[in-house]
């Protein structure tokens, strides 16, 4: 009778090269993996730096802060919060055009909002 654990376990070929061999391509892989992870670094910080430059420097109308500033200032009670989700700015007024969709319910607002610059005719 055979003994059903003989060939629990396969025999094995030696590595390509030897072990000297197996020993070179490991540390060849983890050097590559080495450089990727630097390479990651780097364009990860030249991402951030080239980002946050660009939020620094980006041209902006004067006197316009950025709307994430808007929202902090009204967070922190420097600025009346708004009566309503919509609001335009008063300096954009003669731009937009904002209408409150009435509804039978307060817990969803609709509104409509329109451009009042008209299109430029393509055949111009």
């Amino acid at each position: 009778m055979s003994d059903p654990h003989e060939r629990l376990f396969e025999s094995l070929e030696p590595p390509r090269g030897g072990l000297a061999g197996l020993r070179a391509r490991i540390e060849s892989d983890r050097r590559r993996r080495v450089r990727a992870r630097n390479l990651q670094a780097v364009a990860a910080v030249v991402l951030v730096l080239a980002v946050s430059t660009w939020s620094v420097f980006a041209p902006r109308t004067p006197g316009e802060p950025p709307p994430s500033f808007e929202l902090a200032r009204i967070g922190l009670g420097l600025v009346p919060k708004p009566t309503e989700a919509v609001t335009v700015p008063d300096g954009r007024r003669h731009e937009l055009a904002v209408h409150r969709v009435p509804l039978d319910t307060d817990s969803v607002v609709f509104y409509r909002i329109a451009s009042l610059h008209p299109e430029p005719d393509p055949e111009e």
